[in-house]
């Protein structure tokens, strides 16, 4: 195993308080009183961990990195290393949850879509800070309304 290395997580067990899941795979940032692996939240893309894992923890995957991500990896390791945690977050708000939408705004408004909609989460999976929702509808004589839009977290909140 070397720096760089691209691995499978198989013992999930002991990093349960990391938020981390077998056969979650990760990249070896340094090889030390184990290993540091790097960690990508697969539901939040800004989202990020580096998690210190026994070795036997973890098996070295055939796959490498491509050489642009090296290099990628080697421009920004100094960032990466200062602003990580030890834990993937668990997003708050998750598949199917109805949300109402809290601000009057442009971006919402061109699809139809304005303060107090309520509409269903499509996706949990969060990408720029923006959640998939559903404010689609049939209005009373039949016609469709609304859109399915990428809306920012900080835009809505979770119906009761």
């Amino acid at each position: 195993m070397k720096k760089y290395d691209i691995v499978k997580l198989v013992n999930e067990k002991p990093y349960k308080q990391n938020n981390l899941q077998k056969d979650m795979r990760g990249v070896v940032f340094k090889i030390q009183d184990g290993v540091d692996v790097l960690f990508f939240n697969n539901l939040d893309t800004k989202d990020y961990a580096i998690v210190n894992i026994n070795e036997n923890d973890l098996i070295v995957e055939s796959q490498t990195l491509p050489e642009q991500l090296h290099q990628e990896f080697l421009k920004f390791e100094e960032k990466v290393l200062n602003n990580a945690k030890n834990f993937l977050t668990t997003p708050q708000i998750s598949a199917y949850q109805i949300v109402e939408l809290l601000v009057e705004d442009e971006k919402y408004a061109k699809f139809g879509i304005h303060k107090g909609d309520k509409g269903c989460v499509m996706n949990d999976k969060i990408v720029e800070n923006c959640i998939e929702v559903d404010f689609s509808g049939i209005d009373k004589n039949g016609n469709y309304y609304g859109d399915c839009i990428p809306v920012k977290i900080k835009d809505i909140k979770i119906v009761k």
